[in-house]
């Protein structure tokens, strides 16, 4: 039976995690101990769902704790995606989520003439009882089980990802001019006589972001040019209150789910060549020593007089003497002092204490049928750390004019933070660095970002280095956005300012997103904030509505950054399981990458992961020492750690389950 929560017993709430097999596990919202759930004792509950327990046995040597649930709080799945199986008046879905024991049972007149192993979306009409099954209704059929892109598909949809766009939204894009006017080119800035580029993916469509640099009398003049997408979308209106859903594009493997109507994404806001587009951008005046002398943001117009991709902007930079004729020469000497500037950037950026941890990103290749030919390392040239410094720096750049300087005070944005680790976290990795003979006294309350970047950097080429980067980042807490939320320590002019939670990851106090408005939801009411204000048009009013609204609009931003990451994952998972079911038997040298009671996770050089499972190590009984982080075997002889080089052979692959097992050769 579904209740409200009682609050008199919070310590008997938690999160039911489900297995396929019927039996589940608790995590406690006091943050104690996981419970085992048996079978027939876990009622209705679905993966997921919030619920009150009782324990019905307490841990001892033997045995872990034991619990019953007694009452669902809250359903976390309404939707479902699995395949349908017919059975004449009735059918079947078998959830694709693994950790669901029953089929649905679906009513003949609710199945929408699905066939069998149809991919399709289900709505959860009830979650059964201890003699009925649960049942649903399909609402959208995804496609047959195998045909191209309908497994991608089908994780898009588990997701809870909006794929299609409302008629509103359509229409209102459609009314949208395809060129830009002179009448909306009146009063801005107009930039379209200086030499602009836009560096990019060979793939991209939606360009964001252009720069332009001149180096004069000692003076680095930057503009990073970004997207006026608030131009075109009015707070309020259809496409806004879309993208405020979506809160992201999302990027499966084999497409691109806009944030807003490609009408706009890869038209009239994307900063094609040689077009007039209307941006807001950043400029910077820098010093040769990289110090900022001046900075502000306007409204402008942009011709972009070149598209550029990192392959090639990256053979430019390492080959110059190929380029002679003049305008190659011009593009050259301005790609050099992007180069020259960023790296001044990274330098400042490390001095600070800035942590950079640079994990394997695969880049899978799809053929015409949606089936993987290659998994490789995606490659991270100069090309693309001079764009990522630039707009870090961008970033970092409006978040100091809008919170310090006095023009700007009161005006409320949405921040990107990241607070410091955990203290339990923090003192977990003491204990382990210490054991392994490395050094990290730093008080757990108080860590800087320069102590972790010491940690890293003291591990570095040694064999503790892959288990030290891991679990450091793993002590981190996950960067959010926010709005300011705590007083400065001194007052300015004797008034006391907001300041927001700062960046831990890139040890500095102000950040932002301001350089992807269209493919984030938080660039875009920063841009349309700052426009106002730029205008004269953010009345005390408008601020104390923004000021109100913003911090319920960066929770929800957040939790849709974490759909669309998930997504994107999850896709990866699948092509690598498809990938690696061609390959069954054949052998690979990998490295540990990560540990648990269940078994030993080995990563190979084109960032695929499996699992060896602790079962399959058939030389003795293996135990997980988490403290230490190291899996040995209960006899003594062997151990396995994190960052060990192990040769397997591949046992298992299945794309549907997302699993990839090993065994050690």
């Amino acid at each position: 039976m579904e209740n409200d929560l009682n609050m008199e017993a919070e310590h008997d709430v938690g999160i039911f995690s489900g297995n396929r097999k019927g039996f589940g596990f608790i995590r406690p919202e006091d943050g104690s101990e996981d419970l085992f759930v048996a079978a027939r004792n876990t009622g209705t509950a679905f993966h997921k769902d919030k619920v009150r327990f009782e324990v019905i046995r307490e841990q001892t040597e033997e045995t872990n704790r034991e619990a019953k649930i007694t009452e669902i709080i809250e359903r976390s799945i309404t939707h479902l995606v699995g395949t349908y199986t017919s059975n004449e008046q009735f059918g079947f879905v078998k959830p694709d989520i693994g950790n669901i024991s029953s089929d649905i049972f679906i009513p003949g007149k609710r199945s929408k003439r699905a066939k069998t192993d149809d991919k399709v979306l289900i709505k959860m009409d009830s979650y059964g009882s201890q003699d009925k099954r649960p049942d649903g209704t399909v609402i959208e059929i995804l496609g047959h089980k195998g045909d191209p892109g309908v497994d991608i598909l089908s994780s898009v949809k588990a997701k809870g990802v909006r794929t299609d766009f409302p008629e509103d939204a359509i229409e209102e894009a459609r009314l949208i001019p395809d060129s830009v006017s002179d009448e909306e080119i009146n009063g801005r800035e107009d930039f379209r006589d200086v030499l602009t580029v836009t560096i990019d993916g060979e793939e991209t469509k939606d360009f964001d972001d252009a720069v332009s640099l001149t180096f004069k009398d000692g003076i680095y003049h930057v503009g990073v040019h970004i997207a006026d997408v608030a131009h075109y979308v009015s707070e309020g209106g259809a496409i806004d209150k879309e993208a405020v859903e979506r809160g992201t594009s999302v990027y499966p493997v084999d497409r691109v789910i806009p944030m807003i109507p490609e009408k706009l994404s890869t038209g009239i806001c994307s900063l094609v060549m040689g077009e007039d587009r209307l941006t807001l951008s950043c400029l910077m005046d820098f010093d040769k020593d990289g110090k900022m002398i001046d900075r502000r943001i306007c409204e402008s117009v942009i011709r972009v007089d070149k598209r550029m991709t990192y392959p090639q902007v990256s053979e430019m930079l390492e080959k110059p003497d190929f380029y002679k004729d003049e305008k190659q020469k011009e593009l050259l000497t301005m790609l050099q002092n992007i180069q020259r500037l960023t790296d001044i950037f990274r330098e400042d950026k490390v001095k600070r204490g800035a942590v950079d941890f640079e994990f394997p990103e695969p880049e899978i290749t799809l053929d015409e049928k949606g089936r993987p030919t290659d998994i490789r390392v995606r490659k991270r040239d100069a090309a693309t750390r001079i764009i990522e410094e630039l707009m870090l720096k961008t970033n970092e750049t409006v978040a100091g004019i809008v919170t310090l300087d006095d023009d700007w005070r009161g005006v409320p944005i949405v921040y990107r933070s990241h607070e410091a680790p955990d203290p339990d976290r923090v003192e977990f990795l003491q204990k382990l660095v210490l054991s392994l003979g490395y050094s990290f006294n730093v008080k757990t309350e108080d860590v800087k970002p320069s102590d972790v970047q010491k940690l890293v950097n003291d591990a570095d080429g040694k064999k503790e280095e892959i288990l030290i980067t891991t679990m450091t980042l793993r002590s981190m807490k996950r960067a959010m956005y926010s709005t300011a939320v705590r007083r400065v320590e001194e007052e300015i002019e004797g008034e006391a300012r907001m300041k927001p939670e700062g960046h831990f990851g890139l040890a500095a106090q102000y950040y932002c997103h301001f350089t992807s408005p269209i493919r984030r939801y938080p660039d875009l009411i920063n841009h349309r904030i700052i426009k106002q204000k730029l205008s004269n048009l953010l009345t005390e009013e408008k601020k104390a509505k923004y000021k109100k609204m913003l911090p319920d609009l960066a929770q929800h931003i957040c939790e849709t950054e974490h759909v669309a990451i998930e997504t994107e994952r999850d896709t990866n998972k699948i092509k690598m399981a498809e990938y690696m079911a061609d390959r069954i038997g054949t052998e690979f040298d990998g490295v540990v990458s990560g540990l648990a009671s269940w078994g030993i996770y080995v990563a190979l050089p084109n960032a695929i992961e499996g699992l060896i499972p602790v079962s399959s190590l058939e030389d003795g009984y293996y135990v997980f020492d988490e403290e230490h982080m190291i899996m040995r075997r209960e006899t003594g002889g062997r151990e396995f750690h994190i960052g060990d080089e192990l040769k397997v052979r591949v046992t298992e692959a299945d794309p549907e389950l997302r699993i990839i097992d090993f065994e050690i050769v």
